[in-house]
């Protein structure tokens, strides 16, 4: 697996886990394609909001490309009751003992 100018000594100078981060993104194609999808997933966004009604909401990249936006920049999910602990956690005298089980 020698690229783009690199010798064999490179190769083997890295670590397994880069190693096998650079394996994992050659197998999905994602090498040279990132910014590929992200280019024409911002180009794609910016004409259909262009031609889109002043009524209708506007697209983004993560609406164009799909899971590959998740894929590319790995958002982490909230969890709803933990959201929910903490927006409730920020009322005048809150009190945890409401929530625990009896």
């Amino acid at each position: 697996m020698v690229f783009n100018g690199h010798k064999i000594q490179d190769i083997d100078a890295l670590d397994e886990a880069t190693m096998n981060e650079i394996t994992v993104m050659y197998a999905d194609g994602l090498v040279g394609n990132r910014s590929l999808l992200t280019i024409l997933g911002t180009l794609t966004a910016g004409v259909f909001n262009y031609m889109r009604p002043n009524s209708s909401l506007p697209y983004d990249l993560k609406a164009v490309i799909g899971s590959a936006y998740d894929y590319i920049y790995g958002e982490e999910k909230a969890d709803a009751s933990q959201s929910l602990l903490s927006f409730m956690s920020q009322a005048p005298e809150f009190s945890m003992d409401k929530f625990k089980g009896k």
